[in-house]
Order: structure tokens, then sequence, then C-alpha cells
């Protein structure tokens, strides 16, 4: 089936075969039809798998009918996803050579007053996270409360159609307040698209909600799509991709780092041109191992939330460019972007949520290629790892690794720790996170005030 075959418009199909995009994926064949026809829909399916092209084609074909201001909001859990879909967009944006419409992305990082005046300028699509488009929304509730003329006027109203991408993070983590506050804003009658990794409790009861709704309003009731080798979370949890190769491997957990780092230092020495993602559960377990890897001679670059928007843009620069081949990370990275060449994820804690581990690994092995993901397993870790297993009805091998050569790297390893232990110490990094909290509750806490405030 071709996209022409779907509906797509013949201008659309030429720029995707420009980009070398003939074929669509299964999620795009089952999606892209009906999201046309102007039904909600909620679309699980596994990562790497073609979801954003799934509901960016439909909204940009809309588009060419009627250029509308505000005409779509696409909300995702973070900042590196919402500017990787706005690159997406962006890509896609280009009839004839000509953009077609305005692209705006809305993230933490940059002034609330200049975000406020792109808004204004109405653009067609906006693709944001929860926080900073609420924190907007509070704002401008807030002026309109306290009579505050606002000469960057601008309204959700008309919106026609909404996404969530990444659904189950965005309906299960702590976004709900933030969403609360976004979804107020919109009209009742809109188009809405659920896009998710795993068909979560949360995705399930939103779709009955959804459905509840439909049939009240006499609407028509949404769609759910999923393929039909996909298993729900209810039953045996998520699936991973037939073309990932999972692996574990046991220690004791004072050795984990030596074991992570002949690991690394072995792939890239058998791999020069692939990368390598490692995952951790803390900001500062990801600071210290990139600290740890520099004392031993591997370049390597960062990505977590205590890091500026500047850096955090810069190391995924770097990282895709293939200029640094390992990126350490936190699970700000598991959920929903794009490494095309990324052949290796290994985690060196166990995640404790098993549908972290599904985002996580799915960071490899896209788009039909064969990946490898490699979990470091300590002796206190055995029930979280027994768990995944469970959760994506598969028994993970165990990897062979030359225990010999990881014994003679123990000691030069643990003075590379101890080394970046005390340069974490030196640059005060926990207390840094703490005053960090402590800013960001003020600031939750002051809005909150604001609200209320009676002039």
């Amino acid at each position: 089936m071709s996209f022409g075959e779907l509906g797509v418009c013949p201008e659309i199909v030429e720029l995707l075969r420009d980009k070398g995009i003939s074929a669509p994926t299964e999620v795009q064949k089952g999606c892209i039809p009906v999201i046309l026809e102007g039904n909600d829909v909620v679309a699980c399916a596994k990562t790497g798998s073609g979801k954003t092209a799934a509901f960016l084609i439909p909204i940009l074909q809309s588009l060419m009918t009627e250029l509308k201001p505000l005409y779509a909001l696409i909300i995702t859990p973070t900042r590196e996803l919402a500017h990787q879909i706005g690159e997406q967009a962006a890509g896609l944006n280009l009839i004839q050579g000509e953009p077609l419409c305005n692209v705006l992305v809305i993230t933490g990082g940059r002034s609330i007053i200049h975000q406020s005046i792109d808004l204004a300028r109405s653009p067609h699509i906006i693709v944001s996270t929860p926080g900073r488009l609420a924190d907007l929304l509070r704002t401008q509730i807030a002026a309109q409360e306290a009579n505050v003329t606002d000469k960057q006027e601008w309204t959700l109203s008309r919106t026609k159609v909404v996404v969530l991408d990444e659904a189950d993070r965005l309906l299960e983590d702590n976004f709900g307040k933030d969403l609360n506050i976004i979804m107020k804003a919109l009209p009742k009658r809109r188009q809405t698209l659920l896009f998710s990794a795993t068909f979560s409790d949360a995705v399930r009861s939103s779709l009955e909600a959804a459905k509840s709704a439909a049939c009240t309003e006499n609407r028509r009731l949404p769609i759910l799509w999923q393929p039909e080798c996909m298993t729900t979370c209810q039953s045996v949890g998520a699936v991973t991709v037939e073309t990932l190769s999972q692996y574990y491997i046991l220690m004791r957990p004072e050795h984990k780092e030596a074991f992570l780092v002949h690991t690394v230092d072995q792939f890239l020495s058998e791999n020069p041109h692939s990368l390598i993602m490692i995952f951790t559960n803390k900001c500062k377990w990801c600071h210290l191992i990139g600290l740890m890897m520099t004392t031993l001679g591997i370049k390597s670059t960062l990505l977590h939330s205590a890091m500026t928007q500047k850096n955090r843009i810069s190391s995924l620069t770097l990282f895709r460019s293939s200029q640094i081949r390992v990126l350490i990370a936190t699970d700000l990275a598991s959920r929903g972007l794009d490494f095309p060449t990324v052949d290796i994820v290994i985690n060196h804690n166990v995640p404790i949520r098993p549908k972290d581990y599904v985002h996580r690994v799915g960071r490899t092995a896209r788009a039909g290629k064969a990946g490898l993901a490699l979990t470091l397993c300590d002796l206190f870790e055995v029930k979280r790892l027994k768990a995944i297993q469970t959760f994506i009805n598969k028994e993970l091998k165990i990897f062979d690794v030359n225990e010999k050569k990881v014994a003679q790297i123990i000691a030069e390893v643990s003075i590379a720790r101890r080394d970046a232990e005390r340069k974490l110490d030196e640059i005060r990094f926990d207390e840094k996170r703490e005053i960090n909290k402590a800013k960001n509750l003020i600031k939750a806490r002051g809005l909150k005030a604001l609200e209320k405030t009676e002039i």
C-alpha cells in the first residue's frame, strides 16, 4: 500500500519520496486514513515505528486546505522530544520548496515573555511540553482576572487537533494539573489523538472515558489502533521489537562500573562507527559516570534534567553527528527521541519501572534495524529484572563477558570512580540540585498565589 492509497495528497507524497520515504509503516497505514476522516484515535505502537509522521502528515494536509492559526497542538513530556517533533514538522512542511505553515516549539529554558509574543503571532502548529504551556495559560488567566490588558493575546479556543505524544507518560506522571489547565483552554469539539508505545492503564482509562463522552454527545467513537502482534499491559505487558537482542550481566554491586567500562570499551573497538546509549536512574549517576569515563579516556556526553537547555541541545548535536559516540542519560532520553544509528543500549541500573525498560531499549533496533540491549544487574536488582521479563513476556539471555579482563581493570575503575565522586563534591552537585528544586517549588507556589490574588 502506498501513501497515495491512504489518502495522502500528491504534494506530500512527492515530498516524502524526495526524503527517501516511499512506503508507509504499519502504524501509518492504520492511522493516517482515519485521522484524515476526522476521527479521534488512540494508537499504541512500538518505538521507531513511525508514530510521529502518522499524526504530522494528516495535520499538514489539513492545513494545505485552509491555513488556520493555532490549528494543532502537540503535547509531549520532554523538551528534547518537543524540539525533535518540531524539526520533523519543519522537514515535512516544505511544499514545492516553500514552507506551508509556521511551527512553534514551546518549552522551558526560554523567556516566557518572548514565547507569549510568539504565540500572539498565531503559529499554525504548536509543539509544547505541558509545564511551560500551562505556565503561559496561568499567566494569561491571572492577567485577565486582574483586568490587565495583554498586548500578546492568543487563545487555544479554536484549536482543532490535539495530540498527546508519549501519552502513557503524560497521563501517568506528574503532568495532571498542567494537562487539566491546557484541556480547559481547548474547545470541547476537537480531534484528539493519543500516541503511545505502551497500552497502559492510564491510556486505557482515557480511551474508555472518550468512548463514554462520545456516546453522551452523540459523536463518533474513538478508534484504537495497535498491531496484531502487540499485547497489552493488562495481560503480559508491552512488546519489544523482534530485531532487538536483549541480554543481562549479573555481578556484585561494587564491580558494576568495571563491567560497564569493559563493555563500552570493547564495543567501541569492535564497532568503530556505532553509537552507544547508557541509561542511569539518577542525574548524579549520569554525571558521575561521565566524569569516570573521561578519566579513563572514553569520550562521552550527558543528557539529564539538571543540565541547561543549551547544554542539552549541544549534547544531542554532538551525539547525533557522531562526534561523540557515547551518550550517558537518565530516562529523559528514553521517550521518543530518534537516534537512527544507535546500535547498543546499556542499562547501568535496572529500571525501577518495567515500562521504562521498554522505552529505554526502544532507542535502538528502530525502523526494522538490528540492535542490542544490555542490562547490568547486581544482586540487589534481580527482582526488578524478573519483573521486566514478566512485563515484556520475554526471558533475557546471559551476556558472555570475559571476566578475567574485567578483573584486570577493577582497581583502575575504582580509582576513577573515587576521583569522580571527589569532583562531584567539589562542584557541590547535590547542593545545587536541592537549590534548583527549591527554586522550582517557589516558582510553582508563586504562580498559584498569583492566580488567587484579588486586585
